[in-house]
């Protein structure tokens, strides 16, 4: 018997972030799971540098993602149990460790990011995220034949 209790959609904001995201409200409707969205600021855009964080550029960014992340979610998931979390740091790193430390069942990813910078996010780290994860990692494609429902 399969049991998933919790489900984490890492979120770069992107097409394969929402279709994994629509993927993770069917397995939860299924199994009674709750949905961790975790999006990741890169490591680079965290430190500020030798100088210090006088703009407090890291907050800034934090906020502004979280607020991109609740904006994120449609209205028709405002059902399901769903966590929100930003976090700084090595992308795939930062993913493992949130499902670790969460004692996550499942992770649901996108297999390509936005174009340019954001693309290679998810594509390297989608592969090291299946690699070390300490649970199964399903990964989809916006353009590939899914499984999921229309109405999802």
């Amino acid at each position: 018997m399969i049991k998933i209790n919790k489900i984490l959609v890492p979120v770069d904001f992107s097409e394969g972030s929402a279709l994994a995201l629509r993927y993770a409200a069917t397995f939860a409707s299924e199994y009674g799971a709750q949905i961790h969205l975790l999006n990741v600021i890169e490591e680079e855009v965290m430190q500020a540098g030798s100088l210090g964080d006088t703009l407090d550029t890291a907050q800034k960014w934090e906020v502004q993602n979280h607020k991109r992340l609740e904006e994120f979610v449609p209205e028709k998931f405002n059902d399901f149990d769903i966590i929100k979390k930003v976090k700084g740091g090595l992308v795939h790193e930062c993913i493992i460790e949130y499902a670790r430390e969460n004692e996550v069942s499942l992770i649901i990813i996108g297999a390509h990011g936005q174009t340019g910078f954001i693309d290679s996010w998810l594509g390297g780290n989608s592969y090291e995220i299946a690699r070390k994860s300490p649970c199964a990692v399903l990964t989809v494609k916006p353009q590939a034949r899914g499984f999921v429902e229309k109405g999802f």
